[in-house]
């Protein structure tokens, strides 16, 4: 039982700094503000990471270090759980390293296509019920999601004056969903 506690609390802690981290990534490859109360927020919960980390690594045009930042957390993460699950032999060759490694690289993956597929659902639902003008967070997550969504418009025309947009791309991210899990699995099969 006390097992399930630390991996709840583990979790926990991993779904507010590896998103915050990945948010601010984002957040700067599209150049939106940070003096909104997301980004004070998101750089509240990343500023003691990502600032040290930008001494080391310097990059034109991304934020590598909040890239960085994200897959140190997803480490630590999978660590700590596969450290209460089975201890540390799991790390104890460089075979069990490696998985480690895959499991965080592509367990980072999944945490983006999860967080797109929220970042997507809050904007349908904050599209229907909150306007963008009055709405700081409606305005950003259109920003946000316009990228996507632009992709998609261009090949798929209204029917019948409904945006069906943010369906398909909802779709297809769960389609890459299950590819990035099912490429998962055959890397750590190839990898025993």
């Amino acid at each position: 039982m006390l097992s399930e506690i630390l991996i709840i609390i583990i979790g926990a802690v991993y779904w507010l700094l590896a998103p915050a981290a990945l948010q601010r990534f984002y957040m700067q490859r599209l150049s939106l503000s940070f003096r909104n109360p997301l980004g004070q927020f998101v750089r509240a919960l990343t500023d003691w990471i990502v600032l040290p980390l930008r001494r080391i690594f310097k990059g034109k045009g991304y934020d590598w270090a909040s890239l960085i930042a994200a897959y140190l957390f997803e480490l630590a993460y999978v660590f700590l759980k596969l450290l209460i699950v089975a201890g540390l032999a799991p790390f104890t060759t460089p075979l069990g390293v490696a998985r480690w490694l895959v499991l965080a690289a592509f367990g980072l993956v999944i945490t983006v296509i999860i967080l797109m597929g929220v970042a997507l659902f809050l904007y349908v639902v904050l599209s229907w019920v909150a306007p963008r003008d009055g709405n700081p967070y409606a305005g950003m997550l259109d920003v946000m999601v316009a990228p996507w969504l632009k992709a998609i418009r261009r090949h798929m025309p209204l029917i019948g004056g409904v945006d069906l947009s943010p369906l398909v791309a909802g779709v297809l991210l769960q389609i890459a969903y299950l590819l990035v899990v099912y490429l998962q699995s055959m890397a750590l099969g190839l990898l025993h």
